[in-house]
This record gives structure tokens, C-alpha cells and sequence, in this order.
């Protein structure tokens, strides 16, 4: 038996302690709230490692290792982008157990190596966002270009070298918001300035992009037959490399952010202007609703099935508790094992 412990709460409520405290079962009777350790201000972006354990960052750089009772680890201090502002989005974590966080402020992604603490920053284009690692352990980190000038690229980080890859020359928007994702054909998939770019990872060659009517694209999640779901606004789609996208959900007033996708393809997002995060079947039907913090974004599932959800607003985590199928499926934008999670 992996945990033992009482639930004091109703659904609707949330307990909030880190450490001493250990989390309700695993009997999908409510959800656990951790408040955010301290130096991780504004959570954003969540990762599960090969023991299980919980990394929680900060868009200030501040990151965190709990374990999946809610007790913390270790902390860490990301480096400030070279004009002094510190500004953390996308988080990934490599096979070897090494964490990968872009700083789009500073222009750079920052490589941890949990077992001697050295941090390493690695240059990219401007204001870097996205990130995912392929089955060779490349990192992809996607570049939304608002620079002196100012171009979106894609940055593949190869050992200590790198190469650029863009889609264009001519300026897009400043305020575009990208993601990356890399499924188990090759392909990388990168969204942001109102379109979502397919590229071959082997050429870097782009091999098709989609124009989203609502223009605004963000995360995407891989799923087992390596198409891609895209959160755009307040829709989701279904996409493949052969076909527009299709859409799958709609909720006018919805403001869709982290998505997941579990080992039976059950889809997982945050809503961040409902406080909720919902599950949806691979058809596109909405099978659940269930409420966490303010300003819900990342999302990560364990093996146990438990779903973490980063609450940006409030400064805590969320675990739902046994209500997916786990552990979470990958490829997938953000966190992931090349070869899938062990």
C-alpha cells in the first residue's frame, strides 16, 4: 500500500501544509492544496520525475522538488535574465533526471543538474517559452521573437551547441505565446502567433502549418496515435500532420492553459478563468469538472494517477487524487521521458 491517510475536508475544500502533513487517499473523495514552498512565488509549470517526486516553478525562478506527499525535497534559485529581470515559463525534464526551464525574459534556457546543483544557462532566440525533449534527448525550446529583432524560431540545444530554425523572416507579433511538443514520429509541433508550425526534427525543415481562426494557439499535449491537441482560447482541437484541426470542445468565456493526456487518452485542461480543470474523453467530450485554485496552468499526472495542478494566482498546488489514468502519457509539451516515463 503506497499511502495511508484521512481526509478532513469536503470536495470543496482545501487543506494547505507542506511537510509534516501527509495527503488524503487516494479515494477520489476531494482535492489536496499545498501552498507554494517559500522562494516558488506564482507557480506556473509542473514536472514529474522518475521517483515521482513533484517540481514546481516559479515565474520568478524559484523551483521546488516536493514528493507526492506534499513534503519538500529540495529548492532552487534559477539564474535572473541578463537585464536583471527573472521571468520563468515552460519546464521539461530530461531522461538523465536533469530539469530544462526557459527564462524568456533573458533569452536563454536554464539546465539543472539535481545531483550537484550546477545550473547552466544555454542562449536561444528572443524570449524563449516552449519547451520539449525528442527520443534523442534534444531539447526544443520555441522562441516567441519580441527581441530588437524580432523573428519566432524553434532552438534545438544538442550537447553544448545549438542551430536556429525559422519559420519566417518578416516580424510577428510581440505578444504571441508558444509551445512546443514532439511526438514519436520526429515531428516537432510549435503554436503561437496564430498558427500552429509542424518541423522535422531530423532536417529542421518545416512541413506544414495551420492558420487557427481565433488566432490564439497555445499548449499542445501528443497523444498515442501521435496527433496533437491544441488549446486555443476557449476551444480544443485535434490535429495531425495530414489535417486541419478540428474542433473538438468550445466554452464561451473559457480560458484554456496546461494540457495533459493520460494512458487511457483522456485529455486534461486547466481553465484558468474558471478556476477548474476538466477531462475529456478522446472524442472530445467533456466527462468531468473539478475545482482548484486561481489561475490554474500547468498540469502533471503521476503514476498513481493523481493530478497536480499548478495555481498561479494563489501560490498552491493542487493534487487531485487517483482520478486519471496514470502515469501520463508522453511525448508531450513540457515534462516528459523520451521513451515514456518509467
Amino acid at each position: 500500500m503506497r499511502r495511508l491517510f484521512f481526509v478532513i475536508f469536503g470536495i470543496s475544500a482545501f487543506a494547505f501544509f507542506f511537510g509534516s502533513c501527509a495527503p488524503p487517499a487516494n479515494n477520489n473523495s476531494g482535492p489536496v492544496a499545498y501552498t507554494s514552498p517559500a522562494g516558488v512565488s506564482a507557480p506556473d509549470a509542473l514536472a514529474i520525475d522518475a521517483s515521482g517526486n513533484v517540481w514546481v516553478l516559479g515565474q520568478a525562478g524559484g523551483l521546488a522538488q516536493i514528493n507526492s506527499r506534499g513534503a519538500l525535497l529540495a529548492t532552487y534559485s534559477l539564474p535572473a535574465a541578463s537585464t536583471g529581470q527573472i521571468s520563468y515559463a515552460g519546464m521539461a525534464i530530461a531522461a538523465s533526471g536533469n530539469i530544462w526551464a526557459v527564462n524568456y525574459a533573458g533569452g536563454f534556457v536554464a539546465q539543472l543538474i539535481p545531483s550537484t546543483g550546477a545550473i547552466n544557462p544555454y542562449p536561444t532566440g528572443y524570449d524563449p517559452y516552449g519547451v520539449a525533449i525528442d527520443r534523442s534527448g534534444n531539447i526544443w525550446v520555441g522562441d516567441t521573437g519580441s527581441g530588437a529583432t524580432p523573428y519566432s524560431s524553434l532552438t534545438e540545444l544538442i550537447g553544448s551547441s545549438s542551430y536556429p530554425w525559422s519559420y519566417g523572416t518578416s516580424p510577428v507579433s510581440s505578444t504571441c505565446v508558444e509551445s512546443v511538443a514532439v511526438d514519436g514520429l520526429g515531428y516537432v509541433w510549435l503554436s503561437g502567433c496564430g498558427a500552429v508550425y509542424v518541423v522535422n526534427a531530423s532536417t529542421g525543415t518545416e512541413i506544414d502549418s495551420f492558420v487557427f481562426p481565433s488566432g490564439g494557439p497555445g499548449n499542445i499535449a501528443i497523444d498515442q496515435n501521435e496527433n496533437a491537441w491544441v488549446v486555443d482560447l476557449d476551444r480544443l482541437y485535434l490535429m495531425s500532420p495530414q489535417n486541419n484541426p478540428v474542433l473538438m470542445y468550445s466554452a464561451s468565456g473559457a480560458q484554456f492553459q496546461g494540457i495533459a493526456i493520460d494512458q487511457a487518452g483522456n485529455v486534461w485542461v486547466t481553465d484558468a478563468a474558471n478556476a477548474a480543470l476538466l477531462e475529456f474523453n478522446s472524442s472530445g467530450t467533456l466527462l468531468a469538472t473539478f475545482a482548484v485554485g486561481n489561475n490554474p496552468g500547468g498540469i502533471a499526472i503521476d503514476t498513481y494517477g493523481d493530478v497536480w495542478v499548478a495555481n498561479t494566482n494563489d501560490n498552491t498546488v493542487t493534487e487531485w487524487m487517483g482520478i486519471a489514468a496514470g502515469p501520463q502519457y508522453f511525448p508531450y509539451t513540457g515534462p516528459q521521458f523520451p521513451d515514456g516515463q518509467p
